[in-house]
């Protein structure tokens, strides 16, 4: 695989599956999703897969598991812990996210415990959750280990979201932010308080004061909250959130040429 820089160990994701296709030829399309969600990835979306290789590509004589991305798990003692209880409505929507942040990546919720199962067999909960914080589920690792507190194992939460897929959760409270998010008076609160909105993350108690900025009322604030992807310290991805929620983004003004 050549990079788009010489020397680089960065390839094109579409270049990266052919690769992998190639070479592991009775591999799904559903287990290949599963492989490219795994990869490190460069700012432009390019795989490392120098990385990628060392971290997967066991000849069978390394002792060491399938370290995580970014680094070894964490003991479970160093593991956040809720400070107040998630509702069981809580629950449910972040679940709902979760699933929709699948289907985004091509991934079905039946795939999750033979994700986590890369890094071993016998994962406890706290262990588990630190993974799924890992992964671009948009889980933060508080949201990790409640949902895995309510569900119970892994198999048992990888059930419920397709449950709530099924109830169609995750689309109802779509249309609920949409009657209660004004996303295009968000879009310009960020646009005007945040230097390059769409290309930060947030912390929830500077978001939840830009969404009541921007009209949302006081109530409705919170359940808004549960909509937003975040990172494994629970920061919101505004983009993610604009995209959903923000209304059309503002057309950007064609430049007039010379002869205009």
């Amino acid at each position: 695989l050549g990079g788009p820089v010489s020397g680089s160990s960065l390839a094109r994701e579409s270049d990266f599956r052919r690769v992998v296709m190639a070479t592991e030829r009775y591999l799904t399309s559903d287990q290949l999703n599963s492989l490219v969600l795994l990869c490190d990835k460069s700012a432009s979306g390019y795989v490392d897969y120098e990385d990628f290789g060392q971290r997967f590509g066991d000849d069978g004589t390394s002792a060491l598991p399938p370290r995580v991305p970014g680094g070894l798990l964490p003991a479970p003692n160093t593991l956040p812990v809720g400070h107040v209880p998630a509702s069981e409505e809580e629950v449910a929507v972040v679940a709902s996210r979760v699933g929709a942040v699948l289907e985004r990546h091509g991934l079905v919720p039946e795939r999750i415990p033979a994700l986590l199962a890369l890094w071993g067999e016998n994962l406890n909960n706290d262990e588990a959750a630190v993974l799924l914080a890992t992964v671009p589920l948009g889980l933060s690792r508080e949201e990790a280990c409640v949902e895995l507190r309510a569900a119970g194992t892994v198999s048992a939460f990888a059930a419920r979201l397709v449950e709530l897929r099924g109830q169609g959760l995750w689309g109802l409270r779509c249309d609920w932010a949409s009657a209660r998010v004004p996303g295009p008076a968000l879009r310009a609160v960020l646009q005007r308080q945040v230097f390059e909105a769409d290309s930060r993350t947030l912390e929830p108690a500077e978001f939840m004061r830009l969404l009541l900025d921007a009209g949302v009322a006081a109530e409705n604030a919170q359940p808004a909250m549960w909509l937003a992807e975040k990172t494994a310290q629970g920061s919101i991805y505004v983009a993610e959130f604009l995209d959903l929620f923000g209304g059309p983004p503002p057309e950007r003004k064609k430049k007039r040429g010379l002869l205009s």
